[in-house]
Formats: C-alpha cells, structure tokens, sequence
C-alpha cells in the first residue's frame, strides 16, 4: 500500500506526484495512457501553454513557465524522471472502493492499487461536449486538432470560439500556401470565455480576409461537403470539408460519482445509494463535483 495515489498526470497531478516524492512519501502517478500530461500532449503542435496559475499555490519544484507544448512536455518528463516520481502508464482506473486510510483501486487490466489516499486530478478533456446538431454519412467532425499543417485546401469549420477553437482556427489559417478557407462561429455576440490576446489576434486575422468569423450562430446541420448554419438573418449553407468542434467539455461524472459508492437497485436499474459516493455541485451536466476540504 502507498501512502497516496495520483489518477491523472495533467500539471496538477504531476504537481502533486512531484511533490509527494520530494516528501519522500510512497506512492504512485497512475495516467491511462502510454505518456504523460494526455491533454497537452494532445495540443496542437507549436501551441503555446499555460503558465503558472494566478490563483493556485504551487508547491512542486516542476517547472510550470509558459512555453510551447514541445518545450513544456519535454521539460515535464525530463524533471519527473530526474525526481524519482514514481509512474505508471496504461493505468486507467476503472472503480475505487474502500475509504480514507485504506483504498483500493481497480485498473483496466485487472491490477488492483492500494493506497491511503487519493489525489483525484483527472481533468475534464477526456470528456469533450459533442455536436448536438444531426451528422449526415461521411460527414467529418473530430474534437481535437493536432497538426494544422496536415490540411490543404479545405473549407473547414471551427465550433466554439473559446481559447482551444481561436487557436485551432488560427493554426489552420496561418500559412496561406495551404490553401485552406477557416470559419469559426460563436453562438453569442462576444468571446466570453477566451483570452484578450486571443480575439486580439483573431480579429486582426478577420481584418485581412484570413478566417471568417461568424458570431450569433449556430450549426444546425452537418453533411459530407457541406454545413447549414442558423444565423441572426436566417438559415445560411456553406462548403465545409472538416467540422473542427471545440466546445468546452465536462466532468466524467459516472466514474466519479461511483467512487467509493455503494449501490442499490432503483427501479429496476442500479443506482447508487443516497449519501454515498462523490456529490456534484448541482445536477447539471457540466457541474463538478464537491471539492474536498
């Protein structure tokens, strides 16, 4: 048994695992796939990352500079393996039972962890929010993006026009040589949810006939070569090779509020049992769960 096991190796759980090996404390980083930090690794490539959170004491020595996602990825794996963190890949949990002091941990490949404590920092883009518009056959929607330079001469669409959709639509609109025309739409007049510099930069974009922005719009249809959008003036169709949805994602909140969970049936269904478990702040699908204290 370890004294504490990390499920997720984003920054907060490499944090953590970083900061429980310099403590010389017995555990264990446990992350689903075969490399660390899935969701960066995920970026698109020559992204610029995050740096230090403004809100958020760090108390690891891992360096959490801004940088680009090559540069950030390198510096992360290099620093966890110079730490001694203890890793362990193609780990994905799939139930916790047991509680605080005594918790067991069953992975998808039947291993079972024990541990007295639990760091829980699985994030939430694992779990991205689909098109809830109808896909006609062959159409094409993917969820993430991870070379721009991969396309040429396509109509693409960006959906969702936060900080990840900006910079995908700008990914693929850079280099005029590869031809492609980039829209990205906003269902709502401004970019609430993205950085200054973001819309700075994707106005400026807009300016020179680079990207088309469509804001107060929706996709109500997406067919092979093409997409009809409902817009302020009405129904508009337009060419579209590639749907590029970036829409915000949610908790994965069946595996979490079944952890620790006991269960009853309920009619005729399984259900978990009313105070046990993870509770969420409301039962809304993007709500997150009770933090602990």
């Amino acid at each position: 048994m370890v004294d504490v096991a990390i499920v997720g190796s984003g920054p907060a759980g490499l944090s953590a695992a970083a900061h429980a090996a310099a403590k010389g404390m017995s555990h264990v980083l446990l992350e689903k796939t075969d490399h660390l930090s899935d969701t960066i690794y995920k970026y698109q490539k020559g992204k610029h990352v995050m740096a230090t959170p403004s809100h958020l004491v760090l108390r690891a020595d891992l360096d959490f500079d801004a940088g680009k996602r090559e540069a950030i990825l390198e510096t992360w794996n290099r620093q966890i393996a110079e730490g001694k963190v203890n890793v362990q890949l193609n780990a994905e949990v799939t139930a916790i039972t047991g509680a605080a002091g005594d918790f067991a941990m069953t992975l998808k490949n039947g291993q079972t962890v024990r541990a007295k404590a639990i760091v829980m920092a699985i994030g939430t883009q694992g779990n991205p929010n689909l098109v809830r518009c109808p896909v006609g056959d062959g159409a094409v929607v993917q969820y993430q993006l991870d070379d721009p330079g991969e396309y040429v001469d396509e109509h693409i669409v960006v959906i969702g026009a936060g900080d990840a959709g900006i910079e995908n639509a700008m990914g693929l609109a850079a280099d005029p040589q590869q031809g492609n025309k980039v829209t990205i739409v906003n269902r709502s007049r401004d970019f609430a949810t993205a950085k200054a510099a973001n819309v700075q930069a994707l106005l400026a974009m807009e300016g020179e006939g680079r990207i088309t922005v469509m804001l107060e719009t929706t996709a109500s249809a997406i067919n092979q070569g093409e997409i009809v959008f409902d817009t302020r003036d009405g129904e508009v169709k337009a060419p579209c090779d590639r749907v590029i949805a970036r829409m915000g994602s949610a908790p994965p909140r069946g595996f979490v509020e079944a952890t620790c969970a006991e269960f009853e049936e309920r009619e005729g269904k399984r259900a978990i049992k009313a105070g046990t478990g993870i509770a969420f702040t409301s039962a809304d699908r993007v709500a997150y769960p009770k933090l602990s204290p």
